[in-house]
């Protein structure tokens, strides 16, 4: 449920976004509101106290981002709190986030190794992952001596598996299959 919720308002303001030619500004100030609400875990308490009144809501949005967001976005807020919607912010932007991504043809990647790749290594990958999938790539490194060695991919919801630790496993299994 809360993931329709999401959908149905994240694609109502990239619309609007749209038609404003301001999807790249909603985008920002939606990362912006989102790391508010991480950064101050009480804020999104707050918002979805059901005991705390809509008008109280509404002015304690106003005075943390009426100075960093559109007034498209802060009414936006407001309709939120005002359909009692507070709990899916986190689902909207994620949701617009995805719409965003779309639009522009971006491919979030995560590349997990066993040390830091060095930034010709990452080019290198880079431009290959953009060859695949003919998608701008954004792609990011996290480091994990676990695998051992090669390379873990994160996208979406797709996983590419070439490290060590994997192959390791997969003969082990083999190994283990095998009867004497």
């Amino acid at each position: 449920m809360a993931e329709l919720v999401g959908k149905r308002y994240a694609s109502s303001l990239f619309e609007v976004g749209l038609e404003l030619e301001n999807i790249e500004e909603f985008h920002s100030q939606l990362e912006f509101i989102k790391e508010t609400l991480i950064s101050e875990e009480k804020l999104l308490q707050i918002l979805e106290h059901p005991r705390i009144a809509k008008n109280e809501k509404r002015k304690l949005v106003e005075s943390i981002f009426k100075k960093n967001i559109s007034k498209e976005v802060l009414n936006f807020l407001y309709v939120i709190i005002d359909k009692k919607r507070e709990s899916s912010i986190m689902d909207i932007v994620k949701e617009y986030n995805t719409l965003f991504k779309e639009y522009k043809n971006i491919l979030d990647i995560e590349a997990v190794t066993a040390v830091e790749m060095e930034e010709s290594s990452k080019k290198r990958l880079r431009a290959v992952l953009k060859d695949k999938f003919h998608k701008e790539v954004r792609l990011s490194n996290l480091v994990d001596p676990s695998i051992i060695g090669g390379v873990l991919l994160r996208m979406d919801e797709k996983i590419i598996d070439s490290s060590i630790k994997s192959q390791l496993k997969e003969m082990e299994s083999i190994i283990k299959d095998v009867s004497l």
